[in-house]
Formats: C-alpha cells, structure tokens, sequence
C-alpha cells in the first residue's frame, strides 16, 4: 500500500507540487508547506481536483521553529506522517569572485537548515510508530563541486551525507530514509539559459519519484544518462577533473 499521509515542503510549485498532484490521484491526504499561502491554496485546489484531501502550511522553511512547528501541527492534523518529503530548495549560479557569504548563507539557510528542520521534526513520532518514510530531494549537483553553482553543489552534498547517516540510524526501527537525486528538471529554479542536457517534464520526474519511493530505495537519481555522467565525474581524480571543468567554464 502506497503513503497515505505525505507532507512536502516547496509544495507551492515545481517538483513539490508535482508530487503533491500526483500523490492526489492515489487518494493521499496531504500537508503542503511552502511560503506562499496563495500559491498553496491553489495547489490545495488541484490536489481536491485529484481526488486527494490538502492542509495547507505557510511557512518559510529558514525559519527552523515555525517549521518545526507547522511539521508537528500536520502530524496531528493528518494523524499521522507516513513520507515527509524535504523539497524546498532555491539555486542561485554565481561565479566565484562574485560569491559572497550572504549569497552562500541565502542557499544553505533553504537547503540545509530548511531541510534539516522538516526531516528531524518528523523523526520522533515516526521513532515512536516505528514507521515511516523520510525523503530528501537533492540533486546529482551534489556529487561533484560545479562551478558557478559553488554553494548549491555544498548544500545538495552536505543533505546527501545527512540522510546517508539518518539512513544507517533508523532503518533499524522501521523508518526507511531516501534521497532523490535529480538531474535537471524543468522547474522555475532552471536558468533558462543554463545548458540542460537530458531535462525531464516536471510532471515526468514527480510520477517517477512517486513510483520509485513506493520500495523505499536509499537512492533515487535520474536520468540515467546524466546519472552515469556524473558516476564518471566523481570518480575522476582532481588532476583531471579540474582542467575539464575550466575548460567547461572557458
């Protein structure tokens, strides 16, 4: 049987309100969380239109309490979490002598402190039901530092490490932990003028992470072409890996 209560942060849009959708026509009830109360009650509505049931959240999700909290409030709400999905993200390409730490604090404050907010407020109750399912979503950005995307590289590799430990910890009490590496997909996070080798329909990536999480994996990362790409790039050693990527960057 699929999850029947699923929580999601960055639910106002992109791949989280993909998922939200697709998680509707199963019949789930659904936690949305995301900043925008108006963008929410509209995914509340399509989420209706689906055939699921929606809360809806607003919360900024660098605000780690209220995130806590509003976690909490949709575990009572829903009566239980059986997927929370850690999604919120924010990417911001900026080349190197142009970073500075608010440009970088900006990215980590979204994509690991947001990220680290929604998950570990979901673990004691899902310790005390021994059961559940937590979800971070990523990015294969994360296996290899990317120039002009310094610090969104750090945080995708810094949640990566995260729930491999989470993983590791609390599969013994019945809390299965994934992370969903994506390539590229077409969300409003995308520049429109990066090169996107192999980009997936928002759509397409949201019903294949939904199918995929239903057995619970320790990863989920697509497409497979760019996947064994960035296989390769990882395995490279520096003296290589550093010339190609300036070459890239030139």
């Amino acid at each position: 049987m699929g999850s029947r209560t699923v929580l999601i942060t960055g639910a106002s849009s992109g791949i989280g309100e993909a998922l939200a959708l697709e998680y509707a026509r199963s019949g789930a009830r659904l936690a949305l969380l995301a900043r925008r109360k108006e963008e929410l009650e509209r995914v509340a509505q399509g989420v209706l239109a689906q055939g699921g049931t929606a809360h809806v959240y607003p919360v900024d999700v660098t605000d780690v309490s209220a995130v806590e909290d509003a976690v909490q409030r949709a575990d009572r709400d829903l009566g239980s979490l059986d997927l929370v999905i850690a999604n919120a993200g924010m990417s911001k390409p900026v080349a190197a002598p142009l970073l500075t730490v608010k440009t970088c604090t900006d990215i980590v404050d979204v994509n690991v402190r947001g990220a680290l907010a929604t998950l570990t407020a979901a673990i004691p109750s899902m310790v005390a039901a021994r059961r559940g399912h937590l979800v971070g979503v990523t990015s294969l950005a994360g296996l290899r530092g990317m120039p002009g995307f310094g610090p969104y590289s750090a945080t995708k590799a810094a949640l990566s490490t995260f729930l491999e430990t989470l993983r590791v910890e609390l599969r013994p009490l019945g809390i299965r932990v994934t992370d969903v590496m994506p390539g590229f997909v077409e969300t409003p996070l995308v520049p429109k003028d990066l090169f996107t080798p192999f980009m997936w329909p928002v759509s397409r990536a949201a019903r294949h992470v939904k199918n995929k999480l239903e057995r619970g994996p320790a990863v989920v990362a697509f497409p497979m072409p760019l996947v064994a790409l960035m296989s390769i790039a990882a395995a490279l050693p520096r003296f290589l890996y550093d010339p190609i990527m300036r070459a890239v960057v030139r």
